[in-house]
């Protein structure tokens, strides 16, 4: 094989997708390393290894080094939650840029990033793990409702419910332990959490190193509906000026989760709520944030995220970017639709595709396809991306593309 400097992403799906255009393009050879024949449920279909030089698998971490062993590798990169098992370790183990291993568990298991972050004293809703055992055993305490039933790993807002009595947590904890279409045995534990009200936001930053400055690099909103016990069905994903006061309150907060975390180096995003009482985490992503964002800060700022994160594990961290200025917004349009069918056609393309706001339409379903209701991020079937100066503009459009692209069902 060729001695090219070689970078390997692990698990590329989502965002993911694009590093290895971006790997090519900084003159290397782009290394996707799968670690499984599929991935949990509608995320399969996001994940891919078109763009990259190569494509190879590994089921555990000796194979990995076995199959990257030779390959004059530089950089190690998370391409999805599902690396997270992988890339510290080997970073570790190949004498490349990482996080520490002893926190490793708690940037990728959301019951451990929990405890974790309370023993560093960074404000965080206690979570229980749980399991159907120990509730035919009698052996969970008494629990205060409504709560949020999840699984400890996981993404999307899969299987994430709301319970308001033992029976309703029953169920959730059913649908986590028995889910089995791509997934590994660590993706079916369960955890339960008091239900915290408030908006709901994310946080992307940037880590340049132990001790080094920390960047905003976007703030944005979610705004969810609920259907029944489903309390993240995605409408839309609204970017906000990262230099506002409401957007440095919360990053002081994140910057508190990230050093509790260990999250030295690279991009990651993180969720979290905000009401009255304070800031509250909902996971850590170690990974770029999905649903296209790192293009869409692009759109709007000029700043490359797959440029900068790669400069970041090359072990260039001190490319410290300036304040991100934010000329445009972007919003995402994530598509809802209400029950299952059989695809006959898809109404209002014609219209959407002429709004000026409009940067791309990615659907992910085709006439003919038979689709779920939508339940969580996950079984969302096409985005549509806006990219616009006026937040107003961008607010009618976002209306327009809810009110006017339906399914049709045979």
């Amino acid at each position: 094989m060729t001695s090219l400097p070689s970078i390997v992403v692990i698990d590329p799906v989502s965002s993911g997708r694009r590093y290895g255009l971006e790997i090519s393009k900084k003159g290397f050879r782009s290394i996707a390393l799968t670690t499984r024949d599929r991935f949990p449920g509608n995320l399969d279909r996001l994940h891919s290894c078109e763009g990259f030089s190569d494509s190879i698998k590994a089921y555990d971490f000796d194979e990995a080094v076995e199959k990257l062993s030779g390959l004059n590798v530089q950089a190690i990169i998370p391409g999805s939650d599902s690396a997270l098992k992988f890339t510290d370790r080997l970073a570790l183990h190949f004498s490349l840029v990482g996080n520490p291993l002893s926190t490793r568990q708690a940037r990728a298991n959301k019951f451990s990033m929990k405890q974790q972050l309370r023993l560093r004293e960074v404000p965080a809703t206690p979570s229980v793990q749980v399991s159907l055992d120990q509730m035919i055993r009698g052996e969970l305490p008494e629990l205060q409702f409504p709560a949020v039933v999840k699984p400890s790993q996981g993404t999307g807002a899969k299987n994430v419910k709301v319970c308001h009595n033992r029976g309703e947590v029953y169920k959730a904890l059913a649908a986590i332990e028995s889910a089995n279409d791509g997934h590994v045995d660590e993706e079916r534990g369960a955890l339960i959490e008091e239900f915290i009200e408030g908006p709901e936001f994310f946080i992307a930053t940037a880590n340049f190193g132990k001790d080094e400055k920390k960047q905003i690099l976007c703030f944005a909103e979610y705004e969810k509906i609920s259907i029944g016990n489903n309390p993240s069905i995605y409408k839309n994903i609204r970017s906000l000026p990262p230099l506002s006061e409401q957007a440095l309150q919360a990053f002081s907060y994140i910057k508190q989760v990230n050093e509790a975390l260990d999250v030295d180096f690279g991009i990651n995003d993180v969720e979290f709520k905000i009401n009255e009482k304070g800031h509250f985490i909902i996971e850590q992503n170690g990974r770029l944030p999905g649903a296209n964002v790192p293009s869409l800060i692009e759109a709007c700022t000029g700043l490359n995220c797959y440029d900068l994160n790669l400069d970041i594990f090359l072990g260039q961290s001190d490319r410290a970017v300036s304040e991100v200025q934010y000329q445009k917004h972007f919003c995402i349009c994530c598509l809802i639709n209400a029950e299952a069918g059989q695809i006959q056609s898809i109404d209002g393309l014609d219209v959407v595709s002429k709004l000026s706001s409009v940067h791309d339409i990615n659907l992910l379903v085709k006439e003919g396809d038979h689709v779920q209701d939508t339940q969580d991020f996950l079984s969302t079937w096409g985005f549509v991306y806006l990219v616009h100066e006026d937040p107003k503009v961008l607010a009618e459009h976002s209306r327009v593309v809810h009110e006017t692209l339906r399914l049709q069902y045979i």
